[in-house]
């Protein structure tokens, strides 16, 4: 897929019409060759039932032959004259068989003689035709012949003859033989005719032709096996069980798919009709739409070269013409841009030339922290010297508080940030002369976690000077670590001073929430980093598995909590 992806939007095209050509190829072929074997299926069938109609003519043929042969041979005459041993009443009952065997075969038409034998095989009495043929004797049951003439299609039918005054059922007195022509059977084949050359045939136990239908007059054997293997033919057997015989049936698979022959021309046709439009199409697509895609692709490429200023030559009025018109109104726009670029470029360099100028100014009249650090120890010496201990105290607590804050980690230990606390909490005891106190509660097995630099302190700095500084009486900040169920670590300060209303409350959240800069109840500039900054400071290390939840009650106090994920980010 992702080289199909890469190839040209016309060997798409090309691809993707050779796909639908061969698709069409093959649902053809394979529709024909569905096509032609429903119709073989169907004309199967047909064959099926028009052999077994066929057979079922001949078995009631052979029906009433059996009842004709019945009511004859076990006339009392034939009875008589089989067991008589008589010569001269052989003789006299002579004539009434014959008479008898004429009136027989004037019944059916296709018996051309009748001869009458005893158990002996002696003829006993004739009619019809004188053809040659070999019985064997006794005669056991009624046997069919193949074909006993090659100029003639003659058969015999053997019917033994038993004595029925005799005690034994199988008393056998003689013989009769029918001699039969195949003339009712190729009425019976002619009619059983599908298709204008089809062939049917009746074959013997020896695959001589009895009957045929279709085949040349001379032939008089069939070899079964290469008709069977012939592919122009469709061809069916069906044994016929009294007798042995066969019916064959060839249908030429041409005439069979004569019908569909048209169909398919008329596909073929259709097929023919699809590609030349298809060709069209593609003719079409790619004077009317590569084409413009082409010239489009050229000047793009061509665009650099010509400096800027060329644009394209709109000659089309469809959409390729209005991405022209487009392009050419975007170059448009880039080239104005492009001005507005260069022009305002200039003015940062200006605007960054004199930031540098400022910046070289600020660094030369900067104080160095490590010199304040310095003078605070030089002042805490000189009142510790002169036994000033109180001045002594602040002075050591601030120049901790400035030594820890211009360290260059980010995270601190937990306990680093409770010292911190402390040492403020000294110098606001001091100046509130020890009305405001900080009461830090925390677990013993969260000190050595690490936590991030400067988290407390602004909180408590703030709770000092908006809740606190203007409350009468003690104020209280409570200050407490815990590390919860769900692995986290929750900061919570707690005041009891002045606390905010409903809509100052709100107001805060909403700076928070904007990052922007805090409110009345926040920091200013004059108190250092305020609540806004700690929350984008620890939305900056922890991301959204920071929280920070403040709750606040006018003239009662200021809850704020922070809670982040103890992970090992953050130890």
């Amino acid at each position: 897929m992702d080289r199909f992806r890469k190839l040209s939007l016309s060997r798409q095209i090309l691809f993707l019409v050779l796909m639908m050509l061969v698709i069409l190829l093959i649902s053809f072929v394979i529709s024909n060759q569905i096509a032609e074997q429903i119709v073989e299926r169907k004309v199967t069938d047909s064959v099926d039932k028009i052999l077994l109609q066929v057979e079922e003519k001949m078995t009631s043929f052979y029906s009433d032959m059996g009842g004709i042969s019945t009511s004859i041979l076990y006339s009392p005459t034939i009875q008589t004259l089989l067991k008589s041993e008589d010569k001269l009443s052989v003789v006299f009952m002579n004539d009434e068989v014959t008479s008898m065997f004429a009136n027989t075969m004037s019944l059916k038409e296709n018996i051309r003689g009748i001869r009458l034998y005893n158990s002996e095989g002696t003829m006993m009495a004739n009619t019809g035709s004188g053809i040659d043929y070999s019985t064997h004797f006794p005669v056991q049951s009624t046997e069919y012949s193949g074909i006993i003439s090659t100029n003639d299609s003659y058969y015999t039918i053997a019917v033994p003859i038993y004595n029925l005054k005799s005690a034994q059922v199988s008393d056998y007195i003689g013989a009769c033989i029918f001699i039969m022509d195949v003339s009712n059977f190729n009425s019976i084949l002619k009619s059983a005719k599908i298709t204008p050359n089809s062939r049917f045939l009746l074959l013997d136990q020896n695959n001589k032709i009895m009957a045929s239908e279709g085949t040349e007059p001379n032939i008089n054997t069939v070899d079964l096996a290469e008709w069977k293997n012939d592919k122009r033919y469709i061809v069916q057997t069906v044994t016929l069980s009294n007798t042995g015989w066969k019916l064959i049936s060839a249908i030429p698979k041409d005439e069979l798919l004569q019908d569909l022959n048209m169909v398919q021309r008329l596909n073929i046709a259709t097929y023919l009709v699809m590609i030349c439009l298809l060709g069209l199409f593609l003719l079409l697509f790619f004077t009317r739409i590569m084409r413009p895609i082409k010239d489009l692709m050229d000047f793009m490429r061509s665009y650099p070269k010509r400096g800027g200023v060329a644009r394209f030559n709109i000659v089309y009025h469809n959409e390729i013409g209005v991405l022209a018109a487009n392009l050419n109104k975007m170059l448009d726009e880039i080239g104005s841009l492009g001005k507005e670029i260069q022009l305002t470029q200039s003015r940062m360099y200006e605007i960054e030339i004199a930031k540098n100028q400022m910046e070289i100014s600020a660094f030369r009249n900067q104080i160095n922290p490590h010199f304040l650090y310095n003078t605070l120890e030089c002042i805490r010496a000189l009142t510790f010297y002169n036994k000033v201990e109180d001045i002594a105290e602040i002075t050591a607590s601030l120049s901790n508080m400035f030594r820890y804050s211009v360290k260059g980690n980010d995270f601190v230990t937990i306990q680093d940030e409770i010292l911190h606390v402390q040492e403020y909490a000294k110098i606001i005891g001091f100046r509130f002369m020890g009305r405001i106190r900080v009461e830090i509660e925390a677990d013993e097995g969260l000190r050595g976690m690490k936590s991030l630099k400067m988290l407390l302190q602004p909180i408590v700095e703030n709770a000092v000077f908006h809740g606190l500084e203007k409350k009468r009486g003690d104020g209280i900040v409570q200050i407490t670590v815990q590390l919860l169920t769900n692995n986290r670590v929750q900061y919570i300060v707690q005041d009891n001073g002045s606390g905010m209303d409903e809509s100052q409350l709100q107001e805060l959240h909403q700076h928070l929430k904007n990052s922007e800069a805090p409110v009345q109840a926040a920091t200013d500039a004059k108190q250092g980093i305020g609540l806004a900054n700690i929350y984008r400071r620890i939305k900056l290390f922890y991301g959204n598995e920071a929280e920070m939840k403040i709750q606040s009650q006018l003239n009662e106090g200021t809850i704020i909590s922070i809670s982040i994920l103890a992970s090992e980010e953050s130890k």
